[in-house]
């Protein structure tokens, strides 16, 4: 046999035998490729007459089934003989089966190989080649066209929850690898195979949030709400718009170090139990988790306000390069129970557990010392104002 048979199933469906295409989506062909369809779908079993004739009739079909079932199977056999002499479908005990031994270019097996060799690596620099090798398979639905036909829904289904999780487990490598440029490029990639994925947003927006992005996470927030609205006549979930919402609400006004206590002090003595989304219950727990042992020393409120130069031409452009870099520096000075958020455009509030003010002191002279060789030519300062909560 000269050449392999190439069968694309994911987002447009082809059958080609080397540079020819022999797939039809014509009416006439219809189903003649719906039963190559059901057999490559359940191509590792044999596949009754019977289940044959259900799929093709499901509800009324013609007078003698079998014997359209054998002409339409004829038609077929010899669609994929078109390269030479070759049985692609086996029959017997009255049931078809697609010949495990005949080689084929299937791009779902590809795609759950790599899938596979990635689940049996142990570092992200392992496998972050084979998740994208796999990622860049995956071009839309399984069976596209056909998608929501009963049988293989289940089967599309499947393969979108298998890349949905090899999405979330590539951009969670990046994120620990603080490369928010890979996320972003990774969810716009995506958003065009699933355009109603709230996760995928979410993580577009956060990621352009890290890297001082704003109006275009605000642009991707708006577009995408309006975008629910006129689909589904409905927001989208609380879940996204708290955890969106709270990365967008940061505005352009400075605030010092006793306004925001104020504001945080009259929150705190609300009464009754805090509800709040999945998402911050989540990380809440994780911070008790980390944090558990050093709860017993005091905390401290540290604010950190990034101020451009006098007479910067390009001072948006500073302080963004600026605020991404003193996130990278808290995150990696910082320890496992401390708290991080930014406050407002130029400003990041922390929460520090230490034994005495002076130790808290030092910590941020660490960060101030990291920022100060890691934002070298970025023409910013850094100023911290420090205060013990319940001072």
């Amino acid at each position: 046999m000269s050449d392999v048979l190439t069968v694309k199933t994911l987002g447009k469906f082809s059958v080609s035998i080397g540079d020819t295409v022999i797939s039809d989506n014509s009416t006439r062909s219809h189903k003649v490729w719906k039963i190559f369809k059901y057999l490559i779908t359940n191509r590792h079993k044999m596949v009754t007459v019977e289940a044959l004739i259900d799929v093709l009739w499901p509800d009324e079909g013609p007078d003698n089934p079998q014997k359209s079932l054998y002409t339409l199977m004829s038609r077929l056999r010899k669609l994929l003989n078109t390269g030479g002499d070759v049985n692609y479908i086996l029959f017997q005990h009255d049931s078809y089966q697609w010949d495990p031994k005949l080689p084929i270019d299937l791009d779902v097996a590809d795609f759950e190989h790599w899938i596979k060799l990635a689940e049996g690596l142990h570092t992200d620099e392992e496998k972050v080649p084979l998740l994208k090798n796999a990622i860049e398979i995956y071009t839309g639905d399984y069976m596209g066209e056909s998608a929501f036909e009963i049988w293989i829904l289940p089967v599309t289904n499947y393969y979108k929850r298998i890349y949905m999780r090899s999405l979330s487990e590539l951009a969670e490598i990046y994120s620990r690898a603080g490369d928010q440029d890979e996320i972003i490029q990774l969810c716009n990639k995506a958003i065009e195979i699933e355009p109603f994925e709230e996760s995928l947003h979410e993580r577009l927006i956060k990621a352009l949030f890290i890297n001082g992005e704003m109006p275009a996470a605000k642009q991707i927030y708006k577009r995408f709400t309006e975008a629910v609205k006129k689909e589904f006549g409905a927001e989208p979930s609380e879940e996204f718009r708290a955890s969106c919402g709270s990365m967008l609400s940061i505005g352009n006004k400075q605030l010092n170090l006793t306004t925001i206590k104020k504001k945080l002090d009259g929150e705190s003595r609300q009464n009754g139990a805090y509800f709040c989304t999945a998402d911050i219950f989540n990380q809440i727990y994780v911070f008790d988790k980390r944090s558990d042992e050093r709860m017993k020393f005091p905390i401290f409120l540290a604010l950190i306000t990034v101020e451009p130069e006098l007479h910067d031409s390009n001072e948006e452009k500073s302080l963004r390069s600026a605020m991404l870099t003193l996130r990278q520096c808290l995150m990696g000075t910082l320890r496992g129970g401390d708290i991080v958020s930014q406050y407002s455009k130029n400003q990041f509030l922390l929460m520090l557990s230490a034994r005495l003010l002076e130790d808290a002191k030092t910590a941020m002279s660490r960060v101030k010392g990291q920022f100060e060789n890691a934002g070298a030519g970025i023409p910013c300062k850094i100023l911290i104002h420090l205060s013990q909560i319940g001072k």
